[in-house]
């Protein structure tokens, strides 16, 4: 009898297992953390700079016991810090801030930075301007981003999503919040307002109602569009970072805004340029 011969087996071929999809490329592709690295150092050098502006003035931002309305004072109930304990903190995060600046401190630096930072801006007397609590969050994803030469780049992601969603929002805001800026109205308040008008440019130019009111508004949300969407595109990104500066450079010619705040929005481009290998 002959041997039965040993029948083939037609399997469907193996399908390749497919990578992550376009959401989680976004998020967690691995790529070059030097951009990170940067902003982190550039971060650390603007929150010295935050804390030796408020040095000065910490009994006043920090130990005032009236009229307080701080993030955490309703739960320290009534309590004020002594400006001792403000004078303390300080010290630690210039002292944080410089170990990270200058590129070491591992995780427990940027930690311990971020901590401390947070908690100024908590314990100041008034509620904390938006520029601030910015810093705050984006040292939460400094913090916690990956720290070797390469690493997925989730925490880079969420923070230029976050610059983005500033400018977005703005301009959003002023579309959808009244027609103030439809019709140019809203700039000539600015210009005219003792608070934060009549300064260098708004001062020298009598703005009244009209084509040209009308045309810096809209100038205005035109720019905080491009910069909103334009960074995340090579072939806009240039012209969006261009938008960013001219942006910020017309707010400090014309209104009396930290440069504080200035400083940490441009400091975002660290985040959207770096060299060739960078990016996975």
């Amino acid at each position: 009898m002959a041997e039965a011969t040993e029948l083939p087996v037609f399997a469907a071929p193996a399908r390749p297992r497919g990578g992550p999809g376009g959401l989680g490329r976004f998020f967690f592709a691995e790529e070059g953390t030097a951009r990170t690295q940067r902003f982190a150092r550039g971060l650390a050098l603007w929150t010295g700079a935050y804390a030796l502006t408020h040095w000065p003035h910490r009994e006043e931002l920090y130990s005032r016991p009236v009229l307080r309305d701080g993030r955490l004072d309703a739960w320290l109930g009534g309590w004020v810090p002594p400006v001792e304990l403000i004078t303390g903190l300080l010290v630690l995060l210039l002292a944080a801030a410089g170990v990270v600046a200058a590129g070491r401190g591992g995780r427990a630096g940027r930690v311990a930075a971020a901590g401390l930072f947070a908690l100024l801006v908590g314990l100041e007397a008034s509620s904390p301007r938006a520029y601030a609590e910015l810093a705050a969050l984006q040292w939460v994803f400094v913090a916690l981003a990956p720290l070797g030469r390469r690493g997925p780049r989730w925490a880079a992601r969420l923070m230029m999503l976050q610059l983005s969603a500033v400018y977005v929002f703005a301009a959003l805001s002023k579309l959808v919040e009244g027609t103030s800026w439809w019709t140019g109205e809203a700039v000539v308040l600015v210009f005219r307002s003792s608070h934060q008008g009549q300064h260098l440019l708004s001062a020298w130019l009598p703005l009244t109602y009209g084509p040209l009111a009308q045309a810096l508004a809209w100038s205005t949300i035109a720019l905080e569009l491009t910069i909103g969407f334009g960074l995340w595109f090579a072939r806009t990104r240039l012209l969006a970072a261009l938008a960013l500066v001219l942006l910020h450079v017309g707010i400090a010619a014309s209104m009396r805004v930290s440069l504080l705040f200035l400083a940490l929005m441009m400091l975002h481009l660290l985040l959207f340029f770096g060299r060739r290998g960078d990016e996975a």
